[in-house]
């Protein structure tokens, strides 16, 4: 299942806006479909908005331009969370040296 929050815009003020809470996230571009997105990485973090600022200062991957985003306060269901986000998604910037 998709993620329940986004899309968000991938920018400095689209980050500021975000709150400072244990999250699922997915970083995105659009899809050459009109209305998808294609996923190009996900991840888990205790501070969303700090991981966020930072992935915007040294992104994972080329191409992000929006978010979505969970809120999950507990790490065994944030990590959870996400092993079944890359599994559905399966993100290119979540392969990158795991080969």
């Amino acid at each position: 299942m998709p993620f329940n929050h986004g899309p968000f815009s991938f920018t400095r003020s689209g980050i500021e806006g975000t709150n400072e809470v244990g999250a699922v996230y997915g970083l995105f571009r659009p899809s050459a479909r009109p209305g998808f997105f294609d996923c190009l990485y996900v991840g888990e973090t205790d501070n969303l908005r700090r991981r966020l600022r930072e992935h915007l200062n040294n992104p994972p991957i080329a191409g992000i331009t929006y978010f979505f985003a969970e809120r999950w306060e507990n790490y065994f269901q944030r990590n959870r969370r996400e092993m079944e986000l890359i599994s559905e998604f399966n993100p290119p910037g979540n392969a990158i040296g795991k080969r």
